[in-house]
């Protein structure tokens, strides 16, 4: 998850950004390298919860990466997303949790215990029910418990990891699963 980005932070600097975002390569060393430990940290919060879907990234390094600016494309790439969801994302310009994904989540059927959907803030996917963004953990459901732990785990990052990026104040998408009613019916009902 976390760790994989960072693998290809670290590799596409090595490589002079040849495949990846540039602004990568113009932060200088002691800079990156102060920004690289920030989420060594990230990763080491993370993984003492090990939720079942990554965070966004810390705000502070993807915004001195210059990480959200630049080709869609390299960019999915490097968060490791889906190709149909970074298409969804540049050619559709669905740049929000939209409608769409609102009627999906309606129709979508959840265990019982699923009590909320979650993805990594700044994620978004051409479908809620995409299968590559499941099975790359970038969706997941979590139950009671569990989004009470994704709510936990996002104060520590917050504490931990303070910025001042006023549009990341939350690190996952938290979409609430609606009971379906199920209406018994009896037999005047029918009348």
């Amino acid at each position: 998850m976390l760790e994989e980005i960072y693998k290809r932070i670290i590799k596409l600097r090595k490589n002079r950004c040849q495949d990846g975002p540039k602004s990568i390569c113009r932060v200088d060393e002691f800079y990156f390298s102060q920004l690289m430990a920030r989420l060594e940290k990230e990763i080491e919060i993370v993984k003492r919860y090990n939720p079942p879907t990554r965070p966004a990234l810390d705000p502070l390094v993807s915004t001195e990466l210059g990480i959200y600016r630049g080709d869609d494309y390299q960019i999915g790439r490097l968060l490791g997303y889906p190709e149909c969801c970074m298409k969804s994302f540049s050619e559709e310009t669905r740049f929000a949790i939209d409608k769409k994904h609102l009627k999906e989540l309606e129709e979508m059927e959840f265990p019982e215990d699923a009590y909320a959907l979650i993805l990594p803030s700044g994620f978004i996917p051409c479908s809620l029910k995409c299968p590559k963004a499941w099975e790359n953990k970038l969706i997941a459901y979590v139950n009671s418990k569990e989004y009470q732990m994704i709510l936990e785990l996002e104060e520590e990052l917050k504490r931990e990891l303070p910025h001042f990026h006023l549009g990341y104040n939350e690190y996952y998408e938290k979409l609430p699963i609606k009971k379906k009613r199920i209406v018994k019916s009896s037999s005047t009902d029918r009348l």
